[in-house]
Formats: C-alpha cells, structure tokens, sequence
C-alpha cells in the first residue's frame, strides 16, 4: 500500500490553486484529473489571504467545498497550511513582521514568503492558522496528508532586523553557555573582536571587511534551526488534532541554507522540489543526484517529488522547455531513484501574476497544448508501476554528504572562495552514475555497515568519532576514498593544528601541511590587462613563470591498477587531472629507508603524483593504505571526471560492484528498485539492449531478450 494514499498506486497529480478561477473551470479541472489519472492534489499553498482575509477571521467555507469535490471524485489532497505567504494586512498592520536584507533594508510586500522568521505576530498568527485548519479538516475523507508551509528559506534565508539579532544572541547563549567560550571557538582575540556578553555580538551584517567565519558559520546554523523551529510549530498543531495524518514540507534538492537531514527527523516522509534545466547536458545526473539526496533523509525510505514543471520554468533568464519524451523519461528516473509520487506545480497555469508564464500540466492552451497528451500519458505509465511502490534502492556504495562541513567550507576566508555546495558529492556521484553504480548519500551519523565502498569528499569538519568508524568499516573489508579537502577544521571552525585531515590521519596514514591553490584568474586591482606580459619589453618579467596560473594540476599515475583503468577509458592513454586544489601530503609515520619519495613511508603507496608542471611536482596526489582487508584512499585535488572514473573503476574492482552497467550504450541509464529494473534512454538515437528479460511495465510487453529502446524513452522491466 501507498503511505499515503489508501490504494496500492504511485501519487500523481500537482498544486492546484482553484482561488484563481471561477466554477466552471473547477468543475473542468476535476474531469481534467481523471482523463491524466490524477490522484493526488496539493490544496492552499499560497492561501492565506483567502483563508484568513481579515485577523483572525477564518473563511474555510471554499476549501471544504473544494476538498468534498475532491472527496466525490476520488481525488485526494495533500493539505497545506497556507503560511508560506502571509497576506497584505500583516504588512500593514505589523510592518516589523516583514523580512530586513543584510543591508539593514527591510523588504516590501508584493511578492512572497515576506515574512521575518522571528516576527512574534507571524509566529502567532501561522501556528493559529495550522491549528485552525487541523480542527477544521483533520477527519476530512480527502485528506491524506499535511503539507507544511512551503519551500522554507527559498527567498528569505535569513532576516538581519533587531528581533532576529536577540534570537542569534539567545541561541549562542544556549550554545556556548558562556560568553568566554563563544569567544574561545570564535578565536575573537583577533581584530580585537572580544565579546564581554551576549549581547555584545551583531549579526553578521554588512561589514567593513571579512566577517569572522566561525560567526558565520553558526548563523548558517542559526538561521536553519530557525526556518526548522517554525516548520515543529507547524507540524506539532497537525498532529496534536490527527496524529494519523502524514506530514512533509517541500525541499529543494541541495538547497545549502537548510539541513534537510535534521529536518527530515521530524517529518513523516520527505518531499522535493527539483527543476533541471533542459538546456544542460547534465540535468538528468541532477535527476538521480537530487533522488539519492532525498532518500538519504530518512535511511533510504522513499520520497515524494512535490514538485516538478511538465515543461518550462520562467524564473531563469532563460527558460528551455522539456523536450518530446523528457517529461516522462525524467519522471520515470526519479521513480527508479526511490520516488512513490510524481507531482507538478502547478496543475493549471497561472492567468497572471509572477509565475504566470511557468507551464502546467493544464496549460494556457489547455488540451491543445502539445504538453497535454504527454501528461495523459506520464499518469497512465505511473498507473502501471505499482510493484515498485514501497521497494528501496539497493546500493553497495555510499557517499557521505555533511551539511555542516559544507558551511563551514563557504564561511572560511580562503584559500579559496566558493559558495555553499556539495561540490565533491555531486561530482563523486556523477561519476559512479556514469558508470550505473548505484551509490545512496547519506551523513555522519548513518549506519555504513552495508556498504562496501564509502565515498568521503570534503568534510570539512574533523569529526573524531565519524574518522573511528570508517577505520572500523575498513577492518572490516570495506574501502574508504577520501578526497580533498577534508579535515581543516573542528566544528567551531577553528584550524586543525599541526597538519589537516585531523583524525582521519589515522585511518589514511598521511597528512596535510599546506594547500597550495591555483589561481587561473588572478588579476591586480581587477584591472585584467595589468598583468599582460609584452616579451619585447617586459625584461624582468618575461622571465617569470607562475605555474599556479594554469587552473589544474595534471597527475602522473604510479600504480599499474591506475594506469590500466586508464588504458581501458582512452588511447592514448589519457591523463587525469586536479582542478584548482591542490595539498602537500607527508606520511604520518618517520619514512623508511626503502621510501621513494622519502616523505612517505612503505605503509602508504603513491597512485598518483603531482606532475612537475606546477610547484606540487612529485608530492603525492593520490594515496593508498591497506587496512587488514579493506583499505583506505587519500586523493589531494578536485580530481577531474577521468581521474575519477579510473579511480572508481579501480575500487569497484576491488568492492566486487557490478560494474556491467557501463557496458550499455550511450545514453543510457539502469536502475534498480526492488523486482524492477529501469533502462532510462537518455539520447536522441534509438538503442538495442541485450539480455533484457522479463514484462516491461511501460509498454506492457514482455521482453525476451533484445530490446529497441527509443530515444528519450524508458522501459521498466519486472523480474520474473
């Protein structure tokens, strides 16, 4: 059975806002929903005004009308509570309610999700509203889910007035205890930054210079136990009336101002929003990426996609629609990736306002658009696939995602300047899909006994007791990869001294003493042409060479096992690279004698090494520990996608995965979910398939071996 819906079928369906149109519309749109097989509609996101049109003056009279027409249609509704948007009286009558940027400029009513989260009156008025709408609906036939709030910190993550500085000031207190403490992890001896309360201490507004990283590292913090504290107040009122009634709030993939894996702690189950773009190459990578995300959240239960658009989006510069196939093909993945419900927003398109030109499973046209008939026929595909619903996906390989690291990386002030992202998860994870090697995300704190080989790029954060575990998984059989940069910090963000990587040295066998970063865009003054180099007449300067200029590190391979995965990607064979990173990487142990190079020492062997192009030359790139019968891998760059599939070759040999999945044409993509297997044709060329055999649950066919797969098309075949 669906956790959802009290039928043993996938949810299918999307946001309906019926508010915007007359009867006859709405009395179309349930006949709509039957002809595309809808079973499931989100009801009173962006409500509030129509729900609360005056303080505390409820009007519930429309949505139960909508919800009994829902009820008589065999519709079901996923419930929310309307808060995401609070309508214009709150503005005008509590204008401090209304969010401050970190300018000290406080932002307008117009748009959405304008509200402080540590307004007292939004505060009152949104847990009074989900409170309401509990009693009111709790026991409604057509409610099978609570949908909280919506896409929390989306617009406003995070609100810089006076109020939201008194609560930074509480949740340090509750943190640190005392004031000499938050001074200590906040090392504010330096630029004399010394705090003598509490209260002494800003938000980390607009400043003169550099903000202190470990002040910003725990507002990132803040500002998600914030967002999350409204979201419990929410959930604690649903559940209080009907604690029967499962509960979700919508994320949105690898949104960095959130901690989704804190937050899914108390949710029922996890829902998304996910937008690929058409016009990229790798968006259906984003596909499997945000799925893996998104099941990750609660141990591999499967989720729900509260959100995708059938064609275009309108809030990039640029908006490609989906292509022929794409909506069902992208749909089907994310199915195979664990979701048990594929929903839109919205379900009718929008006569106006900001996201009128976003597109829908009605569109403008209606019927006549060409999208029409593919969302008729995405819902028929989904009616079909009732053996997945439930199943998990079984993955060997794991890579570990953490949140926390993630942030600290961003606030640091160098060597380097990225903003908040899983840049080495998501590269790691591309490449094992690449491969079709299912691999699960999950964090520090999951069990990893099921898995054979773990994935650990950039954390950040020295984490003593995680460094523990993965030696203990290694005794035990497993490989560990760890890659750069990890282990520069301690959760206050405070440097690891006497040499990175922290406690993970004792599981690598090696560690950091510097970075070395490269600068390909290095410039004086932002004044590009200042540095130019005229060989006629700069004589001094033409003599100067500056490696770090060239924006990569290429490797020279060591290992035989390297330089066959290698061999066997291209010819000639092809030379990984690093990125811009780059480590000098000793030993932790006194070298022997018999060492080449003499920094290391005959425990840890020397895969890869830098090559003498940059200053790095010779130093180790890549390292490798044998631990009893596992072992444990250190690479000190941002490898590039070659290197990182050699690499994965190399320990998927050693995991024993089954790696007969790269063997497949181009373009496609096999997944498996419990008793089926999806083939996902991600090209443009039709596709013949060898050994596949079983009932194909999309075309209703058996296959009995060879198989013609069109392109942008999917098959999901039922063992048997």
């Amino acid at each position: 059975m669906n956790p959802i819906l009290p039928t043993n079928e996938l949810c299918y369906g999307g946001d309906w806002n019926p508010e915007q149109w007359p009867a006859e519309t709405i009395r179309e749109d349930i006949e709509l929903m039957h002809e595309a097989g809808v079973n499931l509609v989100t009801l009173g996101v962006f409500s509030w005004a129509k729900l609360e049109p005056r303080p505390g003056e409820y009007n519930f009279t429309w949505l139960r009308e909508i919800m009994d027409q829902c009820a008589a249609a065999g519709i079901y509704v996923d419930l929310a509570t309307g808060t995401a948007s609070p309508p214009v009286w709150m503005a005008r009558q509590h204008p401090e309610s209304l969010p401050v940027d970190e300018a000290g400029v406080r932002l307008s009513f117009g748009s959405r999700q304008q509200y402080c989260p540590s307004s007292a009156v939004y505060k009152e008025k949104s847990v009074a509203l989900a409170a309401a709408l509990a009693k009111e609906f709790s026991n409604h036939p057509a409610l099978v889910m609570w949908h909280i709030n919506n896409e929390y910190g989306c617009h406003v993550h995070g609100c810089y007035c006076d109020a939201c500085e008194g609560e930074f000031q509480a949740w340090l207190r509750e943190k640190y205890g005392s004031i000499d403490a938050l001074n200590h992890a906040w090392n504010t001896r330096f630029w004399a930054q010394t705090y003598s309360d509490f209260t002494d201490v800003y938000l980390p507004r607009k400043m003169p210079a550099q903000h202190n990283s470990s002040q910003v590292l725990d507002h990132a913090r803040f500002v998600d136990s914030q967002l999350r504290g409204l979201c419990i107040a929410e959930v604690k009122q649903v559940r209080e009336v009907n604690p029967s009634i499962p509960v979700t709030t919508n994320f949105m993939g690898e949104f960095p101002f959130t901690n989704g894996r804190e937050w899914a702690k108390h949710l029922d189950l996890v829902s998304d929003d996910s937008y690929p773009d058409p016009a990229l190459a790798g968006s259906a990578h984003e596909v499997a990426f945000t799925s893996a995300l998104m099941r990750g959240y609660r141990g591999g239960q499967p989720f729900l996609l509260m959100e995708q658009t059938p064609g275009a989006v309108q809030w990039r510069p640029e908006n490609s629609p989906k292509r022929p196939g794409q909506l069902a093909l992208w749909s089907l993945s994310r199915v195979a990736h664990g979701a048990d419900g594929i929903l839109h927003f919205q379900w009718r398109q929008s006569p106006g306002g900001a996201e009128m030109m976003h597109s829908a499973m009605v569109a403008h046209a209606g019927k006549n658009a060409q999208s029409w008939a593919e969302v008729v026929q995405l819902g028929e595909y989904l009616r079909r696939l009732t053996p997945v619903l439930g199943q998990r996906v079984q993955a060997k390989v794991c890579i570990v995602a953490d949140w926390d690291s993630m942030q600290a990386r961003a606030a640091v002030i160098g060597p380097d300047s990225l903003p908040p992202a899983m840049h080495g998860v998501r590269a790691w994870h591309r490449t094992l899909w690449e491969m079709n090697i299912a691999a699960d995300v999950v964090g520090i704190e999951d069990d990893l006994a099921g898995y054979d080989l773990m994935v650990v790029p950039e954390l950040f954060i020295d984490y003593p007791n995680f460094a523990e575990r993965l030696q203990a998984e290694a005794r035990r059989g497993a490989h560990v990869l760890v890659a750069a940069p990890s282990g520069v910090v301690d959760e206050s963000g405070r440097a690891i001294l006497g040499g990175y990587l922290g406690a993970l040295t004792n599981l690598l066998g090696v560690r950091v003493t510097q970075h070395a970063v490269a600068s390909p865009n290095a410039q004086r003054w932002n004044i590009p042409n200042l540095d130019e180099v005229d060989p006629r007449v700069d004589r001094i300067t033409r003599a100067v060479h500056v490696p770090s200029k060239q924006g990569f590190h290429n490797l020279e391979v060591r290992a035989e096992e390297l330089k066959r995965a290698l061999d066997q990607i291209g010819t000639p064979q092809p030379t990984p690279r690093g990125g811009t990173w780059g480590e000098y990487v000793m030993a932790t142990k006194e070298a022997s004698d018999f060492t080449d190079p003499m920094w290391l020492n005959d425990e840890v062997e020397v895969m890869a090494q830098f090559g003498y192009e940059s200053d790095l030359g010779g130093w180790p790139a890549i390292t490798r520990r044998r631990i009893d019968k596992g072992s444990a891998w250190y690479v000190a760059t941002d490898l590039d996608a070659t290197g990182r599939a050699a690499l994965m070759r190399v320990l998927g040999a050693f995991s024993r995965l089954d790696m007969s999945g790269m063997e497949l044409p181009d373009g496609v993509e096999r997944v498996a979910r419990g008793p089926v297997t999806f083939y996902m044709n991600h090209s443009d060329k039709a596709v013949q398939l060898s050994g596949v055999t079983g009932f194909d649950l999309i075309s209703q066919a058996d296959a009995t071996g060879h198989a013609v797969l069109a392109p942008r098309s999917a098959m999901a075949i039922l063992n048997r």
